[in-house]
């Protein structure tokens, strides 16, 4: 699992890519090279200039002594005309850096210093177009992910869902295209339009829907017995 360190410096690599290259940035990018997978941490794009950069997130000696792809043929710098690494302050010595590769340092306020800056590389074994196309795809990614994350998220984490009868979904109306939230029984073919100028019926079963969460009888008996000492 990605510890909140590695996620926290991997988001900072994206603003300081951002800064510095412009045009197109992004996380997580996936990058194939003669059925080799590598997966950039953050990858930068300027069009303009035709240039490109990786970044690779360590936060810890052991992620860093263990990642083979840095002395890959395949690895990052091999991939893009420029690649870092980047670090809590004073995890690596500048020795340690492997050639070619650039250090990027993070203090705990989040200042980034150039500790090295990384040596070009005159013939990237990847197409700058492809680099585009991944590093458009993780960016598309990401923001659909974000958009569905802001829809789905139960705030329960499932509490009530074992042997749920009623679930809370997002669904959009094919006539208006009005997203809203319903309560549905588990077996609901159909259900209204809230939107007040629709109120056509949505068909379940082809509608765009996505569940949120699920409540149970133990739900429903909790939140009688809440209301009952309300009403007392």
């Amino acid at each position: 699992m990605e510890s909140t360190l590695h996620e926290h410096l991997k988001v900072q690599s994206l603003y300081w890519l951002k800064d510095k290259m412009v045009d197109l940035c992004a996380n997580e990018v996936k990058l194939f090279f003669r059925r080799k997978q590598v997966k950039a941490d953050a990858v930068g794009i300027n069009i303009k200039r035709k240039e490109s950069r990786i970044i690779e997130v360590k936060v810890s000696r052991a992620d860093f002594l263990r990642d083979s792809v840095l002395h890959e043929p395949y690895g990052y710098h091999a991939l893009a005309d420029y690649a870092y690494l980047m670090t809590p302050v004073g995890l690596l010595q500048l020795e340690e850096v492997p050639k070619g590769y650039g250090l990027l340092e993070m203090d705990e306020y989040d200042n980034i210093t150039v500790k090295r800056n990384p040596t070009r590389n005159p013939n990237p074994i990847l197409t700058f177009d492809t680099l585009i196309k991944r590093t458009g795809r993780a960016a598309t990614n990401a923001v659909l992910f974000q958009e569905l994350s802001k829809e789905t998220k139960d705030l329960t984490k499932g509490t009530f869902s074992n042997g749920a009868k009623v679930h809370l979904i997002n669904a959009t109306c094919p006539a208006c295209k009005k997203r809203k939230q319903y309560l549905v029984r588990s077996n609901q073919s159909e259900v209204t339009c809230k939107a007040r100028a629709c109120k056509q019926m949505i068909p379940l079963n082809k509608a765009r829907v996505h569940f949120i969460t699920a409540y149970n009888k133990t739900f429903f008996k909790q939140l009688t017995a809440l209301m009952d000492e309300e009403i007392d």
